[in-house]
């Protein structure tokens, strides 16, 4: 029998996404930044998230305990603007050892709430239980009108392919005191004219394959296009920075710049295209030369050759 170490945390979730159930009111199940399912009895679709922060995986201990709270909460905000939805529920679930301090936890919750109070989500309950570290499991929903969800199934080939802000460069402290993209993903859902989208938690090269894997299509980077905090190889791997990446028509692409730069202030770079080569990332570099992507980035349960963990 296979062990996580042996076929990694990509392989683990296929398997066990095989074994979720379906619903007539099920839009989009695994796969997604959100699960999406209907309403009964509205014209309103509800998303669905979770997300876990483990210390010493994606905080530390000796980090600001409200620091960790904006980025407990921000990682299901950020999947929620993702689909271009609205905030609604937060549950939390806290695991920590005998040892916790309960004043910590008190400020890592006035993190939460302080997050959520900006986006009208609301911290409704949770679960405590005793483990060997602090970790934190957040849950959360969002709303939306029926049928609109922001999927990563819609990039068309030839479509522009955008970031709302600078990548890379997370660890320095962005990964801790981000604020999600919930009115701007709003505001792209209500534009009407994003095909695909999700937030860039596991690195530029990574989630962007997401999107093309479900699509059907490939892309062509710009380098000299990406916003940086950083080198390239930042941008392009380090993850945790929690912008949006979609993609639109290139015909609508200058009013959309045009749109956001009223909103929002100009921010809403244009790195590459899609193209018609399945699955294909390249990157034109500086010197004009054309590069494949390589694969890379950070996957828990990594497994080495031969089947030994990375960790």
């Amino acid at each position: 029998m296979n062990t996580l170490g042996e076929i990694g945390e990509h392989a683990a979730i296929e398997r066990l996404a095989a074994t979720l159930g379906t619903h007539p009111d099920l839009r989009t199940g695994a796969g997604d930044d959100c699960a999406v399912a209907l309403l009964p009895g509205t014209e309103t679709d509800q998303v669905f998230t979770t997300d876990p922060v483990i210390e010493n995986v994606h905080f530390l201990p000796t980090d600001q305990p409200e620091r960790i709270g904006n980025k407990a909460v921000g990682r299901v905000l950020s999947d929620i603007a993702a689909m271009g939805a609205q905030p609604q529920w937060i549950l939390v679930n806290v695991v920590a050892p005998l040892k916790q301090e309960v004043g910590a936890l008190e400020k890592i919750y006035d993190g939460i709430n302080a997050l959520c109070r900006r986006f009208g989500a609301t911290l409704i309950g949770g679960d405590l239980a005793q483990g060997t570290c602090l970790e934190l499991h957040v849950f959360g929903t969002g709303t939306l009108p029926a049928g609109t969800a922001l999927l990563r199934s819609g990039a068309k080939v030839g479509d522009a392919i955008f970031t709302t802000g600078p990548l890379g460069g997370s660890i320095a402290g962005k990964h801790l005191d981000f604020i999600p993209r919930i009115e701007e993903g709003i505001f792209l859902r209500e534009s009407g004219r994003v095909h695909a989208m999700m937030d860039i938690s596991d690195g530029l090269a990574t989630d962007l394959r997401h999107i093309l894997q479900a699509s059907g299509g490939g892309a062509l980077l710009e380098a000299d296009a990406i916003p940086k905090n950083g080198t390239l190889e930042n941008a392009l791997y380090d993850g945790e920075d929690f912008e949006l990446l979609f993609t639109a028509a290139q015909e609508n692409a200058e009013a959309l710049q045009a749109h956001w730069t009223e909103k929002f202030g100009p921010h809403l770079s244009i790195i590459g295209r899609v193209t018609d080569h399945p699955n294909e990332l390249c990157i034109q570099m500086l010197d004009g030369t054309v590069r494949i992507v390589e694969d890379k980035a950070f996957e828990h349960f990594k497994p080495k050759m031969g089947g030994t963990n990375n960790e």
